[in-house]
C-alpha cells in the first residue's frame, strides 16, 4: 500500500502542475479574448473539451466521473480567464 500511496502523491503533484500551467494559460487567453472584446464564456469550446474527454481511452474512470472533474475545473478556469480580462 506505500508504494501506491507514494505513486499516488507524485501524480497528484503532476496534476498540480499541470492545472497550474492550464490557469495561466486561461489567464492568457483572458487577455486576448479582452483584446478582441469577446465574452470568457465560451459554449462551444466547453462542449469542444467534454467531447474530446469522452473520446479519450480510460481504464478505471467513468465519463460522467471524468465530466464531473473537469466541470470544476472549467469553472476555475474561466475564473483565470475573467482575471485575464482584468
Amino acid at each position: 500500500m506505500k508504494d501506491q500511496r507514494e505513486k499516488i502523491n507524485r501524480i497528484d503533484k503532476e496534476l498540480a502542475e499541470l492545472l497550474d500551467k492550464r490557469m495561466e494559460l486561461a489567464e492568457e487567453i483572458g487577455k486576448i479574448k479582452k483584446e478582441k472584446a469577446l465574452p470568457v464564456y465560451d459554449a462551444r469550446r466547453e462542449k469542444e473539451v467534454f467531447d474530446n474527454l469522452a473520446e479519450l481511452p480510460k481504464k478505471s474512470i467513468e465519463d460522467e466521473e471524468l465530466r464531473e472533474i473537469f466541470k470544476h475545473i472549467i469553472l476555475i478556469s474561466r475564473r483565470h480567464g475573467e482575471k485575464g480580462m482584468c
